[in-house]
C-alpha cells in the first residue's frame, strides 16, 4: 500500500462527512487498497438508518471482509505460476463482478432499481463543494420570488424545438420539474444536447415556481482526477483484447495463434520478446467465442457449429498462454450467458473447458479488479450501441469517445429501453464506483485508446474479420491490434498482429 492511496481513502471519507478514529486510520493502512475499502464502508453507512460521525476501526474491518483481494489466486480460479515464471506473479483482487444478482423482473423491482441508481448518483453529485445546497425536484419550494436552484434529477424526457430551445423533465423519486434551455444560450444547447436519457446530472438556474426553471447549466457527476502516484511502482503489462469470436469462419486463427506466440516469447524480435517476458495479465472484455443463434443466418458463417465445441476450442487457444500470466475473462453478448446487464459469469455448462484453465478467472459483467492495485473496469461495451447514437461527435469509428461519457456520466449503461437489455436488480450494479484506472471494453469491433482525467479508456478491437451482417451494418473492424499497458507509467502502446 502506498502512502497516496491512505491519504485519498482518507481523504474520500471526509468529503463523505465522515471522520476517522486514529485506529481506522492505522486499519486502513494496513490494508493493500484502502480507497476500495472506504468507498464500500461509505456505501453501506449511507443506507443506514443513523449516519455515524466516525468511522471506527470495527468498521474498516467490517468493510475489508467484504472486498476479496487475493495476493495469492483462489484454487479454483488462479493457481501460483509455473516455475521458471516467478518474475511474472501478480496480485489480482476482485473488487466486483462475481455475482449474481437475482430479479423476478416486477414494476417493484423497476422502482427499486432506478430509486437506487437515482440515490447512488445523487450522492455522487452532492459530494462536490458546490453541490452540497443542491436539492432534488420535487423539493423546490415556491416563495412568490424568482430564486437560483440546483436541482439533482433524472433525464425522463427530453424535446428539441425548431427554434433552438430544448425541453427536459428531470424527475426524482416523487417529483419531476420541466427545464428550459433558451435557443439563444449555445453553450448550455450543446451541453442539452450531450444528455441522455436517464442518466442522473444537476441543473442550475432560477424559478419563480416548483413546475419549472429556466437552466443556465447543466452538471454531471463527473470523476475526478485520477492520479497516477496513487498507482503500483514497478514493472508489469497487462494485455486488453475482447471480441475473439472462436468457432467463426471469420475468426482470423493464424493471427491470434502469433499472438499466443508473442506472450510465450517465440514470436517477433528481442525488443517484443521482452515485452511479452513482462505480460503479467491478459484480459478478455466478452465475445469469446462466436456463440449460436445470434443474428439472422449466422449459421452461415459458423466453423464450429455447436456451442459447447466453441468453449472447447477457446479453452486450447488459452491452454497455450503461459501459465504465470492471470487470465480474466468476462462474457460478451455472443458467449453463453444471461442476456441482461449486469451479467453473471458465462454458464459453467458451456464454458467448463475454459473455467477449467487454472489461470482463468472468470467474472461478470462489469467487472472491477485490481492487477497490482491498479483498478480495472472492465465491461464488455454493449451500452455503447445505445451511447453512441445518442450522443453528438461519438461514432462506431472512436468508440473511446463515448466510453469517456459513459465516465462523465458515471454509468456503465444510463439508456433504458433500447438495445442494451438491463436487469432491474435492487441494486444499480453499472454505477461506476470507485472510479477506475483502466476502463476496458470490446463490442463494437473497433481498436481505440484515449486518456481523460487521468483514465485510460481502451477499446480492444478484434480477431473477426467482417463478417455479411457487419457489412451489412456499415460496421469496418480494427482487427489483431492489441493495447499493451505498462502498469507503472500507465504508458499505452498497439501491437499489431497484422
Amino acid at each position: 500500500m502506498l502512502l497516496g492511496d491512505l491519504k485519498s481513502a482518507i481523504g474520500k471519507a471526509l468529503v463523505s462527512g465522515y471522520q476517522l478514529t486514529p485506529e481506522a486510520c492505522a486499519a486502513l493502512g494496513s490494508l493493500q487498497d484502502p480507497e476500495v475499502v472506504i468507498q464500500r464502508l461509505i456505501d453501506s453507512l449511507s443506507s443506514a438508518p443513523e449516519r455515524p460521525l466516525f468511522i471506527g476501526k470495527a468498521d474498516v474491518e467490517r468493510a475489508a471482509g467484504s472486498v476479496t483481494s487475493y495476493a495469492d489466486p483462489p484454487p479454483t480460479a488462479t493457481p501460483s505460476p509455473r516455475l521458471g515464471e516467478a518474475e511474472r506473479e501478480g496480485s489480482v483482487g476482485i473488487i466486483s463482478g462475481g455475482e449474481s444478482g437475482a430479479t423476478s423482473g416486477k414494476i417493484s423491482d423497476f422502482k427499486s432499481y432506478f430509486n437506487d441508481r437515482f440515490l447512488h448518483l445523487y450522492n455522487i453529485l452532492r459530494a462536490r463543494g458546490d453541490m452540497k445546497d443542491a436539492t432534488t425536484p420535487s423539493k423546490v419550494v415556491h416563495n412568490g420570488k424568482w430564486q437560483k436552484v440546483k436541482l439533482i434529477g433524472m433525464v425522463a424526457s427530453k424535446r428539441d424545438f425548431k427554434d433552438g430551445a430544448v425541453s427536459i423533465e428531470l424527475e426524482d423519486p416523487d417529483g419531476s420539474i420541466k427545464v428550459s434551455v433558451k435557443p439563444t444560450n449555445d453553450q448550455l444547447r450543446k451541453k442539452a444536447a450531450r444528455l441522455m436519457l436517464d442518466e442522473v446530472v444537476c441543473i442550475t438556474g432560477g424559478t419563480k415556481s416548483t413546475t419549472s426553471i429556466s437552466a443556465d447549466d447543466i452538471i454531471w457527476p463527473e470523476i475526478s482526477f485520477v492520479p497516477r502516484t496513487s498507482c503500483l511502482a514497478g514493472t508489469a503489462y497487462a494485455v486488453f483484447t475482447s471480441d475473439i469470436h472462436v468457432g467463426s469462419k471469420m475468426f482470423m486463427k493464424e493471427n491470434f495463434q502469433s499472438f499466443i506466440k508473442w506472450l510465450r516469447g517465440e514470436y517477433g524480435d528481442e525488443k517484443s520478446q521482452s515485452l511479452a517476458s513482462k505480460v503479467k495479465y491478459l484480459v478478455i472484455a466478452g465475445d469469446l467465442v462466436d456463440g449460436v443463434g445470434i443474428y439472422p443466418s449466422q449459421e452461415e458463417e459458423l466453423e464450429i457449429v455447436d456451442l459447447y465445441k466453441q468453449y472447447e476450442s477457446a479453452a486450447e487457444y488459452l491452454a497455450m498462454v503461459p501459465e504465470g500470466i492471470r487470465i480474466i475473462i468476462i462474457p460478451g453478448n455472443h458467449d453463453a450467458c444471461r442476456p441482461t446487464l449486469p451479467t453473471p459469469p458465462m454458464y459453467r455448462d458451456y464454458a467448463d473447458p475454459v473455467y477449467s484453465l487454472k489461470n482463468v478467472t472468470m467474472l461478470g459483467d462489469p467487472a472491477q479488479v485490481a492487477l497490482d492495485g491498479v483498478k480495472v473496469l472492465i465491461t464488455h461495451g454493449r451500452s455503447l450501441d445505445d451511447t453512441i447514437p445518442a450522443i453528438p461527435g461519438c461514432d462506431f469509428r472512436n468508440p473511446q469517445r463515448a466510453m469517456i461519457e459513459l465516465l462523465k456520466s458515471r454509468h456503465i449503461a444510463p439508456i433504458y429501453g433500447e438495445k442494451t437489455p438491463l436487469a432491474p436488480e435492487p441494486f444499480d450494479r453499472l454505477v461506476i464506483d470507485p472510479v477506475p484506472n483502466i476502463f476496458h471494453a470490446g463490442h463494437v469491433h473497433v481498436e481505440g485508446i484515449a486518456e481523460y482525467r487521468g483514465v485510460l479508456a481502451i477499446n480492444s478491437g478484434t480477431w473477426q474479420a467482417q463478417t455479411k451482417f457487419q457489412m451489412s451494418m456499415g460496421i469496418v473492424p480494427k482487427t489483431c491490434v492489441v493495447p499493451v499497458v505498462d502498469l507503472s507509467t500507465f504508458k499505452a502502446m498497439e501491437l499489431s498482429f497484422n
